[in-house]
């Protein structure tokens, strides 16, 4: 099935002519910023992961997963708000953006006090608190307001600013590893140094020249009104983003730094699976919130994208995964040590790939609390698993199936939940 007919239902008299170029051009500009963010997070990843060394990558990595998941807070779960008004009703975007930032002026206070436990307990001995706390801004503030940015962007409909935003800050970001590495490397001390400048040259960037043409408005009567909605999203996005990001503390209090450096480089690579698949959820999503919940075919529409996001991204891991296999060396030393998960995780990246969908289509069927219920559910299974399974065992071949298991076991319980309430909402 082709891509035009996943991201429709049934297609209405004149669709097809320019209905269908319409959003064939919307996706390919959307791809686009997705083609050159992927390529610049390669060089800005590849770089990194051979310059620090596999320890410093750990504690990096691990500070950087702290980050954010509070960074899941911040601004109170308005920004996605802001997005759905830019979708929709756009004559409300100043309002939520004006909601965001006032929110996120309290957040961050909070989220860098809830972080110091964290500091004392895995991080004391490894890293300076001022550069733990200086990886925490970025994640909870200057790349959160930019990743913001570009999702307002994509909600207006204007896809080529969207990828031009996020392009242009990949960019910058790539820079400043690249700057790094030809200085010499160093600690991650040092490259906490270099992460905040260039993360912070991002967003001036983009603050001055790609910000939407909108006026900040504060309402407190909409603030109280919406609060429960955005303090749910803010709990079900901490709850995606603690599945993808919460293994990492685990592995370092369970196993120690080098290993850790090992997993985050490992897991780290797996995600670059996702990011093409990203323009499409924004695409498909943007159409959803036109048609409403109720949706004829929705199951089997789901069902379809989902073979197709199953498909592609087993055939993308196993390709790399192939590449490395005869070259091992091609990305690098530390990542060819990385690369001997990869075989036995081979269904990992499409399972992800397929909750992060689930999660899109909760948040477009207005469950919130369900899908804040699902998500604290499936990190809190995720976490008990993974220690039992590092308790275990400490070999990488066992480790990676173990972690496959793990994965097929989150995503029955999150397509169990998710089918339930598409199969009530479907119209026969």
């Amino acid at each position: 099935m082709s891509l035009a007919a996943i991201t429709r239902d049934r297609i209405p008299a004149g669709f097809f002519g320019p209905g269908l170029r319409r959003a064939m051009g919307n996706y390919c500009q959307l791809l686009a910023g997705t083609v050159s963010r992927v390529g610049l997070q390669a060089v800005y990843f590849f770089v990194l992961a051979n310059t620090l060394s596999l320890s410093a990558m750990g504690i990096f990595a691990s500070a950087s997963a702290a980050g954010l998941m509070i960074a899941s807070f911040s601004g109170l779960g308005f920004g996605s708000l802001a997005f759905r008004a830019a979708a929709g009703r756009p004559r409300l975007l100043g309002h939520y953006l004006g909601l965001f930032f006032g929110s996120l002026c309290l957040t961050t206070p909070l989220g860098l006090l809830l972080a110091l436990p964290f500091y004392y307990l895995l991080f004391e001995q490894a890293i300076s608190l001022p550069a733990f706390i200086a990886i925490l801004l970025v994640e909870m503030v200057l790349w959160r307001i930019v990743d913001v940015t570009t999702q307002i962007h994509n909600g207006m409909g204007h896809f080529s600013t969207g990828s031009i935003t996020i392009t242009v800050a990949s960019a910058i970001r790539a820079a400043g590893a690249v700057a790094f590495a030809l200085m010499g490397g160093g600690n991650v001390e040092h490259w906490a140094i270099f992460y905040v400048a260039a993360n912070l040259g991002a967003l001036l960037v983009v603050a001055t020249a790609l910000r939407p043409a909108v006026s900040l408005r504060w309402r407190t009567r909409l603030f109280v009104s919406r609060f429960r909605d955005g303090v749910m999203f803010a709990v079900s996005y901490f709850a995606l983003n603690a599945q993808g990001q919460i293994d990492k503390l685990i592995v370092l209090s369970l196993t120690d730094a080098k290993f850790a450096g090992v997993y985050a480089i490992a897991t780290r690579i797996i995600d670059f699976t996702a990011i093409p698949f990203r323009s499409f959820y924004t695409l498909y999503t943007r159409k959803l919130f036109g048609e409403g919940k109720k949706i004829r075919g929705a199951l089997g529409r789901t069902l379809t994208v989902e073979a197709v996001i199953l498909g592609l991204s087993t055939l993308a891991f196993l390709g790399l995964t192939l590449v490395l296999w005869l070259w091992p060396n091609l990305l690098g030393p530390n990542v060819a040590i990385a690369a001997q998960l990869f075989a036995p995780m081979l269904i990992v990246p499409a399972l992800r790939n397929l909750m992060e969908f689930h999660g899109e289509l909760f948040f477009v069927h207005g469950r919130m609390t369900t899908r804040a219920a699902v998500a604290v559910g499936l990190v809190c299974v995720n976490a008990c698993a993974l220690a039992l399974l590092l308790s275990l065992t400490t070999d990488l071949l066992q480790i990676g199936l173990g972690l496959s298991l793990i994965h097929l076991l989150l995503y029955l319980l999150s397509a169990a939940a998710l089918y339930r309430f598409i199969t009530q909402e479907t119209l026969p």
